[in-house]
């Protein structure tokens, strides 16, 4: 403060009374007009530059890009201005706000990315991370070798002696950064997906990519963090083909009580013959099986109709004719499985018209509903452990089913 005289406070006042009025006049008169412009154009981008965080940073920029000029003009190049230390400070401040001010336009950019339908879902905010320490590395560099009267040249170059160290303390950035780059290229996951990361237990949407994490909701809207480097080096299940295809998967399957499986009689096939989407069916087997039988041997065993084949027929066209189901361009199977000691599994393999989980789960609890309602009717039983064992142990009859 030797150089400052008293003669020199007015004039000191009267710098920094202007320096103030400029910051009040732009945060006050001049982005509220801008702003209230913006608003009229049918562009988004203007808008997110108009972020309040942005005008801040641009507005300490303009405030010492204003007093850097001042101080060059004779009326105020007061002596205290003209010391190094002073030039110094002065410079390292300019280049703080303008590094700043670029940060808080990488996020602007990250956010006018967002908004684009091309860009949307790809990981671009590991790459705005990756940026943003690139630049604070400079901004430190350049800040102190403006304070230390060293070029910026001459802290660079002493990084290369400082590789291995670097290498080290950035080894995971660079592992995510890699990561990033490969997720992006290859499309592994995108915003909005639908993933399971069992290592981690995650098992919902990817709510954020970012450079070290991928945050994940899960269904019970518990938030699972998973570094972004892990990704490419785990097992992830992306149901993201589930989405873009139109349909869920069921695949399920009930067990049929094996004691059940019989051969048809005729009054059992006329009773069956009554159901419309078994009818067809029916016609065309027994003239399939009378035309068989009658080119075989009397010695051979000849074919004869079951109950669950003709089961198995009928749950196929009633899935065909189900209104939330897509068996015209997706698979469609009724397959008997290997028996096992519960009995014999008969799966269904089918997709949903729909990818909402609510009517998913309807359109396949009210088809096993109708399976479970129906077995009746085709002298069948659904496998439950200890039924059969437990009625014969007392004596008591199984109910017959109707045929």
């Amino acid at each position: 403060m030797n150089n400052l005289t008293a003669s020199d406070l007015p004039t000191l006042a009267y710098l920094i009374g202007i320096l103030i009025s400029a910051y009040l006049i732009l945060r006050s008169v001049v982005f509220p007009i801008i702003k209230r412009g913006a608003s009229k154009t049918s562009t988004y981008i203007d808008d997110l530059f108009l972020d309040k965080k942005f005008l801040n940073r641009v507005s300490y920029v303009f405030v010492f890009v204003l007093f850097n000029f001042l101080i060059a003009t004779p009326q105020f190049n007061l002596e205290i201005f003209n010391t190094e230390i002073s030039k110094r400070v002065s410079s390292a401040l300019l280049t703080l706000f303008v590094g700043l001010t670029l940060l808080e336009m990488l996020n602007v950019l990250n956010k006018v990315s967002e908004n684009i339908k091309s860009l949307k879902n790809k990981p671009i905010k590991g790459y705005v991370q990756i940026i943003k320490i690139v630049v604070n590395s400079f901004i430190f560099i350049i800040i102190f070798a403006i304070m230390t009267g060293q070029p910026v040249s001459y802290y660079i170059s002493g990084l290369g002696a400082l590789t291995a160290v670097l290498l080290l303390v950035f080894q995971d950035t660079i592992l995510s950064f890699i990561a990033s780059v490969q997720i992006g290229q290859n499309n592994i996951i995108n915003n909005g997906d639908w993933i399971e990361v069992p290592e981690y237990g995650a098992d919902g949407d990817v709510i954020d990519i970012a450079l070290h994490t991928v945050k994940v909701q899960n269904w019970d809207k518990t938030i699972t963090t998973i570094p972004t480097s892990k990704i490419v080096t785990t097992s992830v299940k992306n149901w993201r083909g589930m989405s873009e295809y139109g349909g869920r998967r069921i695949k399920r399957s009930i067990s049929i009580d094996i004691s059940s499986v019989k051969f048809m009689e005729q009054k059992d096939i006329d009773k069956l013959m009554k159901i419309p989407t078994v009818n067809k069916y029916l016609s065309e087997k027994i003239k399939d099986i009378e035309k068989f039988n009658s080119l075989v041997d009397k010695e051979k065993e000849k074919r004869r109709l079951t109950n669950l084949g003709t089961f198995r027929a009928y749950l196929v066209k009633y899935l065909q004719n189900h209104e939330g189901l897509n068996t015209e361009t997706m698979t469609l199977l009724v397959r008997q499985l290997s028996p096992t000691t519960t009995g014999v599994p008969l799966e269904l393999y089918t997709f949903t018209n729909t990818i909402d989980w609510v009517e998913y789960e309807g359109i396949q609890s009210d088809i096993f509903d109708h399976i479970f309602a129906v077995l009746p009717k085709f002298g069948l039983r659904a496998f439950q452990d200890g039924t059969v064992e437990a009625a014969a142990a007392r004596g008591l009859p199984i109910i017959d089913s109707e045929i």
